[in-house]
């Protein structure tokens, strides 16, 4: 078993500021921007938080509150960190995964390792461009099917994906311009 799910990444981003129980990392989906990113309903969380902390990442301990039922409060674990931190670094391969995977490494590199955000989008930049590379391979090899009518939906669903890879570089290409021109001191 192994971590699945993008929501399993942000609750470790999450505790990477702050131990926090349950309820606490909930409200952080549902009223901010990790929200907008994310949408986690609240079995999902406690579940996340299960196997993570079956798979080592976290560890909880038992709060008592008085008269209130007892809270557990996560906490990362060195693991954790260095699962995070390496996920956090790393492109995504492929560009559908930049709409949550890559938005969630934003999210919490802004913070924490703010210096190193422009790294990460230029090599983002540098996966979609090898992936539009192999989509217009593809292209090419397939230029004589697009008459059959069987490889006509395959033709179209390749150019839907070679335009879709094209805008994401667009933005990214934004996205790098808009984070050196906030590095530079104003004039």
């Amino acid at each position: 078993m192994q971590i699945s799910e993008p929501a399993e990444y942000a609750l470790l981003g999450l505790l990477q500021a702050r131990s926090m129980h349950g309820y606490e990392m909930f409200q952080e989906f549902e009223r901010g921007t990790l929200g907008e990113i994310i949408h986690l309903e609240m079995s999902q969380l406690y579940a996340f938080l299960k196997k993570l902390e079956r798979l080592g990442y976290i560890e909880a301990t038992v709060k008592e509150q008085g008269s209130r039922p007892p809270r557990k409060v996560y906490h990362l674990r060195e693991e954790g960190r260095a699962l995070f931190h390496t996920w956090l670094l790393e492109p995504v391969e492929k560009p559908r995964d930049i709409r949550i995977h890559f938005l969630i490494k934003l999210y919490f590199l802004r913070p924490y390792a703010s210096e190193q955000t422009i790294a990460l989008v230029q090599r983002q930049a540098e996966a979609c461009e090898r992936f539009l590379q192999h989509l217009e391979l593809r292209q090419q090899a397939s230029i004589d099917d697009r008459q059959d009518p069987e490889h006509f939906l395959a033709h179209v669903v390749l150019r839907s994906r070679i335009y879709q890879t094209r805008s994401l570089l667009a933005w990214l290409t934004e996205l790098t311009a808009e984070l050196r021109d906030e590095g530079r001191p104003n004039s």
